[in-house]
């Protein structure tokens, strides 16, 4: 089968331009063409007859929206269907001023099984290719044009683990930091993992540290986080403080360390000792998510005083903490709710 456009880094672009007879030359106006001006092959400026050889070597990626669903708070969720008939959900977080942030989906499930995260529920059904993270982002930015906003930040913290879908994710991150493409700032775009260490030894390579990565904690114990993280029986929380150690930060740039709210689960004393202990002399902010309801969940929403309880004790701690209060709760569209519901 001929290659997703869509889904090739520039230097790949070119190489299979010059496959292909078209020629490499041609390389940098199709990639403005696939992800800046978001045109039709035949409509690329200056393909002439090249443009026929390119659609019969070459596809674009097949995405489209079928769903949005309006929260309350103006966060909104997309649900996509893919060429397959697969779907998975984005979520558009408004800012200040005109600006949003993008959550985009790596996976269609995730096989982490993380017992707070409803998208553990569905299991693993494939990883996305990094054509299919773009049409995200395309058609995302095209929905908050109509709403007179700007897309300003993605965040791969959507369905899946990213860097269980590494190439693509790579893939997808070069693009939108490729000049000839959407351009993004590399401090603009966030890569979340639960903890998959060598991939996150190999994203610091890849990336130079350039961009932003956040790490699903969740837990100070290895013994609580085992319990609701599967995948950290492999990797302990020594082997996590290690790889984050390493990670390389330009300039003041800080590393964002994800935990989530679960009473009687790890917010008592040794938890909150251990999450300490993880964070010293560690360049890093950790953020507090309230758990987000979903059929069948085997927790329940912490309230506000309990959050902010949980909060304090870092702080008390000298833990640099603060909570990301739920957005999009109401559709499904909050941090661990995406698992393809109605909304």
């Amino acid at each position: 089968m001929h290659p997703e456009l869509d889904s090739l880094p520039l230097p790949a672009l070119a190489r299979h331009l010059r496959t292909i007879g078209v020629g490499e030359h041609h390389a940098p106006r199709v990639f403005r063409g696939l992800h800046r001006t978001r045109c039709a092959i035949p409509q690329i400026e200056g393909l002439g007859r090249h443009a026929k050889t390119l659609e019969k070597y070459g596809r674009r990626t097949q995405a489209k929206v079928i769903a949005v669903h309006d929260n309350p708070d103006e966060t909104q969720k997309l649900l996509l269907e893919l060429g397959d008939g697969a779907r998975v959900e984005s979520v558009i977080v408004p800012m200040r001023h005109d600006r949003a942030t993008l959550c985009v989906s790596s996976q269609v499930g995730c096989a982490m099984a993380c017992t707070f995260c409803a998208t553990g529920t569905l299991g693993l059904r494939r990883s996305l290719t990094a054509g299919e993270i773009l049409a995200q982002v395309h058609l995302a930015a095209e929905q908050m044009h109509r709403d007179a906003r700007r897309l300003t930040r993605v965040v791969f913290m959507g369905m899946g683990e990213p860097l269980a879908a590494y190439d693509a994710v790579r893939d997808a991150v070069s693009i939108l930091l490729d000049p000839h493409g959407p351009c993004m700032a590399a401090k603009h775009i966030t890569v979340s993992t639960v903890g998959l260490v060598p991939r996150i030894r190999q994203l610091a390579l890849d990336t130079g540290g350039r961009i932003q990565l956040a790490l699903s904690l969740h837990a100070g114990t290895d013994e609580t986080r085992a319990a609701i993280v599967p995948i950290s029986r492999r990797y302990t929380i020594a082997d996590l403080r290690e790889a984050l150690l390493a990670w390389p930060l330009p300039g003041s740039r800080a590393l964002m360390v994800e935990v989530v709210v679960l009473p009687g689960i790890n917010d008592d004393r040794a938890n909150l000792d251990g999450i300490a202990a993880f964070m010293q002399d560690l360049r890093a902010v950790v953020n507090l998510i309230p758990f987000n309801p979903f059929p069948g969940a085997p927790f329940r929403t912490p309230t506000p005083d309990e959050t902010l309880s949980m909060r304090d004790g870092l702080l008390d701690r000298g833990v640099l903490t603060k909570v990301r209060w739920p957005r999009g709760r109401a559709v499904h569209g909050a941090c661990g709710q995406l698992m393809l519901h109605s909304g």
